[in-house]
């Protein structure tokens, strides 16, 4: 089955918020940016960054490996020149370096501190020289300006 990733839209937010919390994440609020994977139609993986300060990819759901590889390599379509931090389980560790994220031992410290107490490792998404401008991504799903990468 071929998966779809799409940003959801605000309005959807609602609705997904009983699906994060039944996962046991942070149910996505309007300063965040969702990214869905689906596949005929159904969800099968979702995962919220939080877009203030730090950006930092905060609750992920997704059915399988293959599932969270589509979602880590698409999320760099939507987040552009941005580095994006992430705290993740030491059991997808594999799924997370193939997408190009680095383990990364000393900041921020709130993150550190975050990883160490939930025996979870802390990695980077190291921002791209050659990725499309954020704002311009951003412009580009607005409907504001042609996608310059299709």
């Amino acid at each position: 089955m071929r998966i779809v990733t799409r940003l959801a839209s605000p309005p959807e937010y609602r609705k997904l918020a009983p699906w994060f919390k039944a996962a046991g994440q942070a149910e996505p609020t309007l300063a965040d940016m969702v990214l869905l994977a689906e596949t005929e139609g159904e969800l099968c993986g979702a995962l919220r960054v939080v877009m203030a300060g730090v950006i930092r990819l905060d609750s992920v759901i997704a059915r399988d490996d293959e599932v969270l590889a589509t979602l880590l390599q698409q999320l760099g379509r939507w987040i552009g020149r941005e580095a994006c931090w992430a705290v993740a389980s030491p059991d997808a560790l594999p799924v997370y370096l193939a997408a190009g994220f680095v383990e990364q031992a000393t900041e921020p410290d709130t993150l550190v501190n975050e990883a160490t107490t939930q025996a979870r490792v802390l990695l980077q998404r190291p921002a791209p020289v050659d990725a499309e401008p954020t704002e311009a991504i951003a412009l580009a799903a607005s409907g504001a300006l042609p996608n310059a990468s299709e």
